[in-house]
Parts: C-alpha cells; structure tokens; sequence
C-alpha cells in the first residue's frame, strides 16, 4: 500500500505554498522528511511499533490539508469549554492544526517569561527557541531501533506551524497551562499539529491537552509533542482524549530528560475511535526520573494502542510505567512497552505493568511488556494481566444488597482509580474520576459544557 505517495505528492506539487506558510527553521527539515517518508513509507502491522495499527491504512483516504492556512470563522474560546471546575488554568485552543490567538485573560495567570503561543507568533522575538528545540527529539534519525518513525517524518514534511510552551530557568508556574485541541471540520480533513513544550533548568509546570472532536466527519490527527525537562526541572503532562468514533488520532511523544530531572505523564482515553500513542522518552542525565501512566476506557469498536520505550541512558535514573485497560463490547486495547538499559546506566530502577480487564467476551486486550538490558547493577520488573471481573468481589457486593450493574461499575472504577490516584492536581483528579464514572454510566458527553457538543 503506497499511502504515503499521495501526501509526498501533494508536498512536491504545493512545496512553495507549504514553505510560504511556515518558518524557515520548520522548511529546513521538508526535505529530508520527504526523502526518508518516500524510501520506507508509512509503517504496515509488519513493523514492529505498529504490529497492532497499520498506519498506512488509516492514511490511505484522500483527507483535506489547509494548506492555504485559512482560520477558522468559530471563536474558539466562545464555542469551547473544556472546564475542570474550580481550577484556574491559562487557556489557550487549536482547531484542527490552526493556533487560536489567545485573548488577555488566557494570560494573566502566567509568570513573566513564560511563553505559550504559535511558532509563528513568537519567530521574531524567540527564534533562538526554536533553533534549539525544533525537531531535535524528533530528529529523523530519532529511532534507534525500528528505523524512522513514518508518521512523524509526514507530520514533519507538512507541518506549517505549531505550539511552544517555554517555561524560563527557574520558574514555578502555580496555575497549569491548558491546550484544548478541537478536530472541526465539514469536510474528512488531516491535522498536522506540532507542540514543543520546554521546562528550563530549575523549572517546573503542568501541562493539560484535551483532545475533542466536533461533528461527524472523519478526522485524521497526526500529533507530534517534543517535551524537554532540563536540569533539575519537573515538568506534569496530562493528556484527556474525548473525541469520537470518526476520529483517528496518531499521537507522539519524545521526551528527553536532563540531569536530576523529573517527567510525569498521565494519558486517559475515554472516548475515541482509533487512538495511537507513542512516547519515546530518554533519560540522559544522571538521576532523571520518569513516571508513565494510562488509563484506557473503550467500548463498541473502539481501538487504543499505547506503545513506549523509554531508554535509561545515564546511571541513577528511575522509571515506573503504569497502564490499564477497561474493554467493553468489540473493542480492542493493545500496549507495548520496552525499558531500554544502556551499557554503563548503572543502579537503573524500572517498574513496568499493564494490567486489563476485559468485560465482553469480544473485547481484545494484547499485551507486550518488555526488557533489554546491558547492564548488570539494575533493579527491573515488568508484567502484564488479562482477566475479567472479580465474580467473588461481585458476588459479595450483591450480598450486601448492591444491585449487579452497580457493583460493576464500583468495581470497574476502582480497577481505573489505581491510574488516576497519580494525577498530582486534587481538582483535576476529582475531574477525571467523575468522568471515569460518567464513561461507565453511558452519560459522558463529547466536550462537557462546550455550545458545539450539549445534548
């Protein structure tokens, strides 16, 4: 399947229209994207990352591209609400691939210095930024394992803007910073976000992305997030995907880790169509610390593939990676996850679990934890668990008078709460468990408050 020729076409036929609409710093990287993405294509179930979504298929459609970069008419901040009540967030919104210009009161929350706004606002005052940190964890010669990643070279070879959230050297930012990311279009349309998130040395902040979707078009989202947590920085990513069954969203992660650093990731998919994640996360400093949690909720024919590899490369680093998956219906779960141990990163600590709970005779859960390890002075564990509901813990709860729905629900909640208890954000926290309850109950609507999606 030659998917990815129509896309390389479409670059070499519109190339002056592509780099017109962007920055020189994201035009240097085209070429090489384009020559790369035409020598091995879009990756097939035959490469070993993606054994469980073929890429080339879902690329296959003839999606829309804006390459002409034409707003959206909707005000994003009237239409959209994607509130966690009672906390304060800096709030800031992209349409499809489009950076809305944030009004003042997204603002005041934030510190001096810190930057939140498009590649293309901020070129002229912050190119230096840009230079350092674009496409540098997502280098084309980023996997050393399984050769370049396909989707991340076309996201590369199109790509005409993106997002940079800048924390300075020694900032705390007390409010987190929000990015509502909303899949809206009348037509089947790709979406080539790019998202460069930076904790500087001593820094430390939160991140929360919510992935919506508006209307019943097909929507392909291809997401690459490059996040750096310098020396001593601790940066909190929470990612909440709520979008629908015409959504496909291919979702990359590469995260590189400094000396005494600390990178915490929480990612909750509670309605979706076909969601991929990738995170590629390198320890590089001496005594970095990674923590990796998912929480995965699916039912009808949803698809939810989460695949990790995080390399410890320096000696003293620790990592705990926690995922779990609630399977209803036909739905399928799959998670694969390798902790790769250098030669030389002595006194490596790495915790790896998936566990799923299939609660449909037709759900599939497929599992694929994983070591490689070069080094003999670590402490590694890893493991994984298929099963159905605790008939001896049902059976007690309708003993006591609990009605079989509801200690379903209860006991599949407090199978999903094991994830959520590492959300660090009391209020976020208290969100994501009334949405987890919400999900099971057949009453989560698709934006929760947004004029776009009320019932």
């Amino acid at each position: 399947m030659n998917s990815h020729q129509q896309y390389i076409d479409l670059y070499r036929d519109h190339r002056d229209m592509v780099c017109d609409g962007s920055l020189a710093v994201m035009n240097q990287a085209r070429e090489t994207a384009a020559t790369l993405l035409a020598e091995q294509g879009l990756p097939t179930t035959r490469v070993e990352r993606y054994k469980y979504t073929d890429a080339a298929e879902a690329f296959a459609p003839d999606f829309g591209i804006n390459l002409m970069r034409r707003a959206s008419s909707v005000d994003a901040y009237a239409a959209y609400k994607c509130n966690v009540p009672n906390l304060s967030t800096s709030l800031f919104f992209v349409v499809n691939d489009m950076v809305c210009p944030a009004p003042q009161s997204s603002r005041v929350l934030l510190p001096e210095g810190v930057i939140v706004d498009s590649f293309s606002r901020v070129a002229a005052d912050h190119s230096d930024i840009l230079e350092k940190y674009y496409n540098r964890a997502a280098a084309t010669d980023r996997d050393f394992r399984g050769g370049h990643d396909g989707v991340t070279l076309l996201n590369t070879m199109l790509a005409q803007d993106g997002l940079l959230v800048y924390i300075p050297k020694g900032v705390q930012l007390k409010a987190p910073i929000q990015i509502v990311n909303v899949a809206a279009a009348a037509r089947p349309t790709m979406s080539l976000r790019r998202l460069i998130i930076v904790a500087d040395e001593g820094a430390s902040g939160s991140v929360l992305l919510c992935d919506h979707a508006e209307g019943s078009v097909q929507c392909l989202t291809t997401q690459v997030i490059e996040a750096y947590a310098e020396a001593d920085a601790q940066l909190n990513l929470y990612s909440i995907e709520e979008t629908s069954a015409q959504t496909t969203r291919f979702s990359t992660l590469y995260a590189e880790q400094q000396r005494g650093s600390r990178l915490s990731y929480d990612g909750v998919t509670l309605t979706c169509g076909h969601s991929r994640n990738r995170l590629d996360i390198r320890l590089l400093g001496e005594g970095a610390k990674t923590e990796l949690y998912g929480a995965v909720v699916a039912d009808k024919e949803q698809r939810v593939d989460n695949n990790i590899i995080v390399e410890h490369l320096s000696p003293g680093c620790t990592s705990d990676m926690l995922y779990k998956y609630v399977l209803g219906d036909q739905s399928v779960g799959a998670f694969a996850g390798k902790v790769y141990v250098a030669p030389g990163a002595q006194q490596t600590a790495s915790e790896q679990t998936n566990a799923n709970l299939c609660v449909s005779p037709l759900a599939r859960a497929l599992s694929q934890p994983m070591l490689e390890i070069y080094a003999d002075d670590v402490k590694c564990n890893h493991g994984s668990s298929i099963g159905k509901l605790d008939e001896t813990a049902l059976f007690y709860m309708r003993q006591r008078g609990i009605p079989e729905d509801e200690a379903r629900l209860l006991l599949q909640h407090a199978f999903i709460n094991d994830v959520l208890r590492h959300v660090e954000i009391p209020l976020l926290h208290d969100r994501l468990s009334q949405l987890v309850e919400l999900r099971f109950r057949g009453k989560l609507g698709r934006c929760q408050g947004c004029v776009g999606c009320r019932k």
